[in-house]
C-alpha cells in the first residue's frame, strides 16, 4: 500500500495534466525561479567539492603514468556519468524535496488541504503539479550547469594547479563524450527529478500527527530519495553502458 502511493500520485498527477495542458505554467515558472534561488549554491558547493578534489587527485594519479591530458578521459566518466547527476540529486532533494514536503504536510496538519477540497481546488493541481515539474526541469538543468562545473574543475586541475594545456584537455573530453552521454544525463536526471516530487509530495500529503509526523515525513521521504538516486544512477548506467557499447571506446 505505501509502496503504490507514489506512483498512483504520479498517475494523478499525469491525467491531470494531459487532460488540461493549460493553467498551471505560470505556477511552475514561479517553483521553478525558486529551485534556482535556493538550490543553485548548494549544487555548486557540492559539485564543485567533490570535482575540485577528484581532478587534483585524478591528475596527480595521471602525471605519475605521463597521460596528464587524459584527465579530461576521466571526467567523461566520473563528473558526466556520476559526480554531477548524483550530488545534484542530493542537493535537490535535500534542499527543495525537504521543503515541499514539510510545506505540503504542514498544511495537511492545519487542514488547509482539507478546505481546498471542500472549496473544489484540485491540491494535486494546484499545490502539486507545478513543484513535481519544477523539480524535474531544474534537476536537468542542474545538472547541466553540474556538467560545465566538473569541466572547469578539470581544467583548473591540469591547466592551472598543473603544467597541462587546456587546449588538449579539452580535445580529450569532447572524443570521449558522446551524445549518448548527454542523453544519460538527461534520462537520469529527469527520472531522479520526477521520483524527488513524487515521493516527497505524498509524503507530504499524507503526514500525520502534528508537528511530529511532520518531520517523521520529511525523514522518510528525504531516506527514500537518496537511496532512489543510487539506484536509478546503477539503473540507468549500466542500461546505457550495455545498449550502447561504444561510450566505453577510449578514443
Amino acid at each position: 500500500m505505501e509502496t503504490g502511493r507514489p506512483f498512483q500520485l504520479l498517475g494523478a498527477l499525469l491525467y491531470t495534466a494531459v487532460r488540461e495542458p493549460v493553467g498551471y505554467w505560470r505556477d511552475t515558472l514561479d517553483e521553478m525561479y525558486g529551485m534556482l534561488r535556493f538550490c543553485f549554491l548548494p549544487v555548486l558547493l557540492a559539485v564543485g567539492g567533490f570535482t575540485f578534489l577528484i581532478g587534483n587527485l585524478a591528475y596527480g594519479t595521471l602525471t605519475l603514468a605521463g597521460a596528464q591530458s587524459r584527465v579530461g578521459t576521466y571526467f567523461v566518466m566520473a563528473d558526466v556519468r556520476e559526480i554531477a547527476p548524483f550530488c545534484t540529486g542530493m542537493a535537490v532533494a535535500g534542499v527543495m524535496g525537504t521543503a515541499m514536503c514539510a510545506d505540503l504536510g504542514s498544511r495537511r496538519i492545519r487542514e488547509e488541504l482539507d478546505a481546498m477540497a471542500v472549496l473544489g481546488v484540485s491540491i494535486n493541481r494546484t499545490l502539486v503539479l507545478p513543484r513535481v515539474l519544477a523539480v524535474t526541469v531544474m534537476m536537468v538543468t542542474f545538472n547541466f550547469i553540474a556538467i560545465l562545473l566538473g569541466i572547469s574543475m578539470a581544467v583548473s586541475a591540469g591547466a592551472v594547479a598543473g603544467n597541462t594545456a587546456a587546449g588538449s584537455i579539452f580535445s580529450v573530453f569532447f572524443a570521449i563524450m558522446t551524445p549518448f552521454d548527454l542523453m544519460n544525463a538527461v534520462i537520469k536526471t529527469g527520472v531522479v527529478g520526477l521520483f524527488i516530487g513524487t515521493v516527497c509530495a505524498q509524503k507530504g500529503l499524507n503526514a500525520q500527527g502534528g508537528a511530529q509526523g511532520v518531520g517523521r515525513a520529511v525523514n522518510e521521504a528525504v531516506v527514500q530519495c537518496f537511496v532512489a538516486i543510487w539506484v536509478v544512477n546503477f539503473v540507468i548506467n549500466t542500461s546505457m553502458l550495455g545498449l550502447f557499447p561504444e561510450i566505453l571506446i577510449n578514443r
